[in-house]
């Protein structure tokens, strides 16, 4: 009877601590009419033909623009989210283009925002494992835009969400409360490079 009760607990638990990350509309983005819904839900823009052959890439500072579905994180949590971002942004970019220092001709310009953080809880994960397994999952949602960087013109935007769970999410992260979150924002980066390279 301990061990059922034990599991029924324990799965109780798990339900209420899945991470619940949306795609948003934070406002980030100048514009999301222009958006499309992917099959997972993300919103998507890609220009039809793009103006000019570009070779390289600058990265603005990220923001944080949390959403209602965000856990509250505390600065240095979000210091290191943005900081994480911005470094994954710029090793996907890095395969197909170059880091430039400044707007100029062919440069793209790649404006990042994180709007929802989901921690693992890493003290229940630990508990939980030896009967369940980790139960306690995070995630991320962010919003991103890639332009020309002397005209403006937008040439990708992008606005998703992941909620890791047992089969997408590395185990590990399970037992750490940002490593979710920091995997999410990879597979973002991914993503958003994989919209402007194309078959590049």
């Amino acid at each position: 009877m301990k061990t059922a009760t034990i599991f029924a607990a324990t799965l109780a638990l798990a339900l209420g601590a899945c991470a619940g990350q949306e795609t948003t509309r934070s406002g980030f983005l100048r514009d999301y009419s222009g958006m499309a819904a992917d099959p997972t839900g993300a919103l998507v823009y890609r220009a039809p033909t793009a103006p000019g052959r570009y070779d390289a890439f600058m990265v603005d500072e990220v923001a944080f623009m949390p959403g209602a579905k965000s856990e509250r994180v505390d600065a240095a949590e979000i210091a290191a989210l943005r900081q994480h971002f911005k470094a994954a942004v710029e090793k996907a970019f890095a395969q197909g283009f170059r880091l430039a220092g400044r707007p100029g001709p062919g440069v793209m310009r790649v404006r990042l925002a994180i709007t929802g953080v989901d921690r693992a809880d890493a003290t229940l994960n630990y508990i939980a494992t030896p009967l369940v397994g980790p139960v306690s999952n995070g995630g991320a949602s962010s919003e991103s835009d890639v332009a020309d960087s002397q005209s403006g013109k937008r040439l990708a935007a992008l606005s998703l969400h992941t909620n890791a769970n047992p089969f997408k999410g590395g185990l590990f992260e399970y037992y750490t409360q940002l490593g979710h979150a920091k995997s999410a924002l990879e597979l973002h980066a991914a993503e958003l490079y994989r919209q402007v390279a194309g078959g590049k």
